[in-house]
């Protein structure tokens, strides 16, 4: 596992040409968090993220993937469709997985319904030779999916049981930024890689991508402006 800390636009480019075979991230969600608070309005977040989504090309393989976890909320209702409209200039969406959040806190307003999805946006550069290794998903994790196949919308609660964030990767709290299940991250990467093939988040936060994948005995780049959790 290689832990770099530093801003990603500046890491990427140094990162070796095509030597990626997935990226599985979640950017800042521009929601006025401590952590976003060098963006100075939601266009220059936007102009931002168009860097790195482009710089991204250049270190996944041909026939790698590019898998983006956006949500919209209550004040920036249209995010994650700029986000994809931005993705879509440089990338082909090949899939839209549906990450149905069954127990999100209720919205406490009559104005808006309570939001229970996020998208994984799934790129490549083409879809020529594109395969998913999905046998054995189902079996693995019944209670994700409701036919027997391997569909489209995945019911992944947040964690706050044994399988927790916290229980995984330890510390004080339960989710930091890029705090995605356990089980969403061993979906996705088992859907996606093989054995021995490299995972890059890019906006690690607490370090759970990578502690999953060498779990899964994928090796794993991590970059985050923060320093990230070591692990073992």
């Amino acid at each position: 596992m290689k832990l770099i800390q530093g801003n990603t636009t500046d890491v990427l480019p140094t990162l070796e040409k095509q030597s990626v075979d997935l990226v599985f991230t979640s950017p800042p969600y521009w929601k006025g968090f401590a952590y976003e608070s060098y963006f100075n309005s939601y266009a220059q977040y936007l102009d931002w993220c168009a860097v790195w989504v482009q710089q991204l090309k250049d270190v996944v393989k041909p026939d790698g993937w590019f898998v983006l976890n956006i949500a919209n909320d209550s004040e920036t209702t249209c995010k994650a469709f700029e986000l994809l409209n931005l993705c879509m200039k440089h990338w082909k969406l090949h899939d839209t997985i549906i990450w149905h959040v069954y127990n999100r806190q209720p919205a406490n307003t009559d104005r808006q319904l309570t939001n229970q999805t996020e998208f994984l946006f799934v790129f490549r550069h083409h879809s020529a030779n594109a395969k998913y290794y999905k046998e054995g998903l189902v079996d693995k994790y019944p209670e994700v999916f409701d036919t027997k196949n391997v569909g489209n919308v995945w019911k992944i609660p947040f964690g706050r049981s044994a399988h927790s964030l916290k229980k995984v990767c330890g510390g004080a709290k339960d989710w930091g930024h890029s705090g995605f299940p356990p089980v969403l991250c061993s979906l996705v990467i088992q859907l996606l890689t093989q054995e021995g093939e490299t995972v890059l988040d890019c906006f690690a936060g607490t370090g759970i991508v990578g502690t999953i994948a060498k779990v899964l005995q994928r090796n794993a780049i991590l970059i985050d402006r923060n320093e990230i959790p070591a692990k073992e």
